[in-house]
């Protein structure tokens, strides 16, 4: 995460999303090994803040992330829950 924490811009099929920054966070224990973070990007103007959660089982990664779908025009702050990252950790195994 070092390498990222003062943003980085993801690319895919000829888009760009710029990120401001990424920073670790403290996420309920999944899997075999977990990692939290909270990234922040601004789109449009308005400031978004990202969380997310990549677990191990086994050999398999899974990446969660949350989505404030409505925000387009105001900040937004959705938190990822542990609830339904623990139901779907359960259908890696």
């Amino acid at each position: 995460m070092d390498a990222c924490g003062d943003g980085f811009t993801a690319k895919a099929n000829g888009n760009e999303s710029p990120y401001d920054s990424v920073t670790a966070e403290k996420v309920a224990p999944a899997g075999d090994e977990s990692l939290g973070f909270t990234s922040t990007m601004t789109f449009r103007g308005v400031p978004h803040v990202l969380h997310g959660e990549v677990v191990r089982s086994v050999d398999v990664l899974a990446v969660y992330f949350s989505v404030d779908g409505m925000a387009i025009a105001r900040p937004s702050d959705a938190r990822l829950s542990p609830t339904i990252v623990k139901a779907q950790n359960g259908k890696l195994g």
